[in-house]
């Protein structure tokens, strides 16, 4: 090889290098954390005797003013970090796998915002595991980032900042499963972008007056509730609407039958027809377009995959997406 040769060859090893390298930090640079929310698993928090203010230093450097900044150890990876978005109780958790016990006592949160109302270090256990645990002042979204600088950058936003189109959905207890497969279906779906809030977290009491809140706090453009019929038409699906609130763009009776109809395709199931929605307080108090499907109890049948591999949850879960996406057609 000659000499000509061999610099043509360091050069483009050179190059290389320098590529692969930049590419490297502004993966570590931008890396986007584990988010669980409000429809998954919740996870242990931990005891309230073992929780401590976190310091805050509110003197935040230049362009990083509304950001939430959390120094981390430096032994600590994105692997050892999920956040858990309580967005129906407006908190943040953020669960940090460490081995530096009482390094929060140490060291502050950077932060000018002034929608944190409480900023609290809980110790899970005695090698310095943690959840640290923001309440908020309302819902939002947020968008956090694990830079190479070894800390946890959070922005927030209310949700209609972040997202285009929203829709709230309303489960029974027994319904979570359906919740659960609906959030994987919109995660899947790359053409449209639509975000997802649920009143129903894991197997807890939710009041109807925390569902009414945030039905509002979320911004929603439409409202989905979903249940089990157990009034005796326990073999199809009926959908329910508001029927003191006229819309213009889409009544709640036209969105109603969107929600059946699709369902009833997707379920195979009997439509029994949309009736008005009666005592049901969460539709009335809506001033969106608002419909809840009830599924009868014999309908959901043994949750056996049909042939294409779909449970009866699944193919619930298919209906309702597929008549919101026709809903935000019609409203366009």
């Amino acid at each position: 090889m000659t000499n000509k040769e061999m610099k043509k060859v360091a050069i483009k090893a050179s190059v290389f290098a320098i590529v692969s390298i930049s590419l490297m930090l502004y993966r570590s640079a931008t890396k986007h954390i584990m988010i669980t929310d409000a429809a998954g698993v919740q996870l242990e928090r931990g005891s309230s005797e073992n929780a401590y203010t976190l310091l805050v230093d509110k003197n935040v450097p230049q362009g990083k003013s509304d950001v939430l900044i959390i120094p981390l150890p430096k032994s600590v990876s994105s692997d050892n970090i999920v956040l858990e978005d309580r967005y129906l109780d407006h908190q943040l958790r953020i669960y940090i796998d460490s081995r530096e016990e009482g390094f929060y006592k140490d060291n502050a949160i950077v932060t000018d915002l002034d929608i944190i109302e409480d900023a609290v270090c809980v110790a899970q256990n005695d090698t310095g595991s943690v959840c640290l645990d923001f309440d908020l002042d309302n819902l939002y979204a947020n968008e956090s980032t694990l830079t190479e600088s070894s800390t946890i950058e959070v922005k927030f936003l209310r949700p209609s900042e972040k997202y285009d189109r929203i829709v709230a959905v309303d489960t029974d207890e027994g319904l979570l499963e359906t919740a659960l497969l609906l959030k994987n279906i919109a995660s899947r779906d790359q053409n449209n972008d639509i975000k997802f809030y649920y009143t129903s977290q894991a197997e807890e009491d939710v009041s109807i007056e925390q569902r009414m809140a945030l039905v509002k706090d979320c911004q929603a453009d439409l409202l989905v509730g979903l249940s089990l019929d157990d009034s005796g038409n326990d073999e199809g699906l009926t959908c329910y609407y508001n029927d003191r609130f006229f819309l213009r763009r889409l009544n709640n009776a036209q969105f109603a039958d969107i929600v059946e109809r699709n369902c009833a395709v997707e379920f195979g199931a009997q439509a029994f027809g949309v009736v008005p929605a009666g005592e049901d307080e969460l539709l009335l108090s809506s001033s969106i377009p608002s419909a809840r499907l009830k599924i009868g109890i014999a309908a959901t049948g043994d949750e056996a995959e049909d042939p294409a591999g779909k449970t009866d949850m699944n193919k619930v879960a298919e209906g309702v997406y597929n008549a919101v996406l026709e809903a935000f057609e019609v409203m366009e």
